[in-house]
């Protein structure tokens, strides 16, 4: 204590804090581990999609429209290929019994398509046969089988590059690089095909967002070289989309996320944001707040906030009644039940 005046030196000498701590650590991360999950798993371009250095940012679009809804985790791994990110899965997804998960996104192909031993960095590069197979047994996984059938899982395909924007910011990576492509355009679509295929093989539907561009981009998915390759002229439109001819910019995340909630909507309509219930309560739906007619207010008593909205936790006494907060529609969120 400062003995001037007499007040806590910090926050760690506050009378209260450890009691807040402890009830922090007994209730509140169970809160937030008991939400129904949307999880973003992908390389660099999911790892960056909640920047704000762009003009519209993906991830923080889709965590504001599931805002008490879904809890929106990014598992971006930058650089990333699905090798590794096969050895990863496990640590970047919920344990079934501390939390739900709803949707899994799975978002690879910028990196293992990569040309092989191409210079620059370490290799990056995945044969497409293996690439496949990754996919496969991410999609088959066992922490993924473990929440049961009803994970909505999304593959989105490998966006479409620009070889010309790729090169500089090589060049500018890798001084020593010259004139040489480190990814093509032809190449990346085959990655890209190979998700479509992959899709169709197990029926799990598939954001083509490498199709869209192109589309957007005037190409026909006919004539060949395609839009992004140096064989033909620059592409003012899709070159729009990508910051440095691999990652997306403002424009390219926004239809990414245009084309996620059409999918959604086509394929989970029950899903769609404006049709799952709230998480808590709205402050103004009085029947919640009332006990035996009348509101109570919430009062902390030994260690934890006692009322109508108390956490679920612990171990109570057998027979005892606690409020829980429970799935539901809005008239039905908190319920008394023997616990």
């Amino acid at each position: 204590m400062d003995s001037e005046t007499d007040t806590p030196s910090s926050e760690s000498d506050h009378p209260l804090r450890p009691v807040v701590a402890a009830f922090q650590e007994q209730y509140h991360t169970y809160i937030l581990s008991d939400g129904n999950r949307f999880v973003l798993f992908g390389d660099s371009i999911l790892q960056q999609s909640f920047s704000q250095n762009v003009s519209f940012a993906f991830g923080a679009a889709l965590t504001d429209i599931y805002s008490r809804r879904l809890d929106v985790f990014n598992r971006g791994l930058s650089g990333y290929n699905t090798r590794q990110a096969l050895r990863a899965q496990p640590l970047c997804l919920p344990l079934p019994e501390k939390a739900s998960m709803r949707f899994l996104l799975i978002m690879f192909g910028a990196n293992d398509s990569c040309i092989r031993n191409s210079p620059g960095g370490p290799e990056q590069h995945v044969r497409i046969e293996d690439f496949t197979s990754n996919l496969r047994h991410m999609v088959q996984h066992p922490c993924v089988k473990a929440h049961g059938d009803d994970v909505h899982i999304i593959l989105v395909t490998t966006p479409p590059i620009d070889e010309r924007k790729c090169l500089r910011a090589d060049q500018e990576k890798y001084p020593t690089l010259g004139q040489t492509l480190r990814r093509t355009a032809a190449n990346t679509a085959l990655y890209a095909q190979a998700i479509r295929d992959l899709g169709e093989e197990l029926q799990i539907p598939v954001l083509d967002i490498h199709r869209s561009m192109l589309a957007h981009a005037g190409h026909d998915h006919l004539t060949a070289p395609l839009p992004g390759s140096m064989d033909r002229p620059t592409n003012p439109t899709l070159q729009s989309f990508l910051t440095d001819g691999l990652h997306l910019s403002g424009e390219g995340y926004r239809l990414l996320y245009g084309e996620l909630m059409t999918l959604i909507e086509q394929n989970w309509p029950e899903s769609m944001p404006d049709r799952l219930p709230l998480m808590l309560p709205a402050w103004d739906f009085q029947p919640t707040w009332k006990v035996d007619g009348g509101i109570q207010e919430s009062e902390w008593e030994d260690g934890g906030w006692s009322g109508p909205l108390r956490e679920r936790g612990g171990n109570p006494p057998v027979g005892s009644e606690r409020e829980v907060l429970v799935t539901g529609q809005f008239t039905e969120v908190l319920k008394w039940v023997k616990k």
